[in-house]
């Protein structure tokens, strides 16, 4: 497993999130490249504010059926449905759980990633979610989560209804430094020796995407474990990365 690092970048996208909903925001975008760590910052915020007692549904798999989608969705939100409940019954239990909710003045916000693979019907229950239950009167927030090379043609009617769009940036190449010593400091055997020149070939290569950064790291390791050498240069990183290609 991977060090967690929280990146200047994740730092800063975090603070966003939380002022989107200090403002009751309708509807928050989170952007960013594939790699750069989207669903890892998600999974983590989610956890830690259910924690606190925030209501957070969090669903993966936009591109499923709409039933599906909704059994979801509403299962999270404790409504009372069942496996057997139409699409029509199950969205009168989320919007009745959701007016519950606002009523009681607890916040909810649905969180749904890898919108750019959203079906057309999601994509609807979506945007009546938007319009009906969320915002500052609601007290409820949508977060979607989207690759930045889909965002502007995923669904238009969503992107308008934004209020937020915050961007998770790749990493500095200070980042993938630190992340590096916290990597081999999570993995001391084998020893791995990587220099500077090595480090940077890594930011270089991995374009700062974490994803990237750690399959190379991963790789690194695994060739140390073989036997073929533990000291880690750019010429090694360069063959490294033409094989992730």
């Amino acid at each position: 497993m991977s060090p967690f690092f929280e990146s200047p970048a994740y730092l800063e996208a975090i603070a966003r999130l939380e002022y989107a909903l200090q403002r009751r925001d309708r509807v928050a975008i989170l952007t960013g490249p594939m790699g750069s760590g989207k669903s890892t910052l998600l999974e983590k915020w989610t956890a830690q504010q259910r924690r606190q007692g925030l209501i957070v549904p969090y669903l993966k798999t936009p591109g499923t059926f709409e039933h599906d989608f909704l059994w979801e969705l509403a299962t999270q939100l404790k409504a009372d449905v069942g496996m057997t409940s139409t699409p029509a019954e199950l969205w009168f239990q989320i919007r009745e759980q959701l007016t519950a909710y606002s009523l009681e003045q607890r916040p909810v916000v649905v969180v749904v990633d890898h919108v750019e693979e959203i079906a057309r019907e999601t994509a609807d229950i979506l945007l009546s979610l938007a319009r009906m239950h969320c915002g500052s009167e609601a007290n409820s927030t949508l977060l979607l989560s989207v690759d930045q090379k889909y965002l502007h043609s995923f669904d238009l009617r969503l992107l308008k209804l934004a209020d937020l769009k915050i961007e998770l940036e790749a990493w500095e190449p200070t980042d993938v430094a630190r992340y590096t010593a916290a990597y081999l400091a999570e993995h001391p055997e084998p020893t791995l020796e990587i220099d500077e020149a090595a480090i940077a070939a890594v930011s270089r290569y991995s374009e700062g995407l974490p994803r990237v950064i750690s399959q190379i790291l991963d790789l690194s390791r695994l060739a140390a474990e073989a036997g073929q050498s533990e000291t880690v240069t750019a010429e090694s990183i360069e063959s490294i990365r033409e094989e992730l290609l």
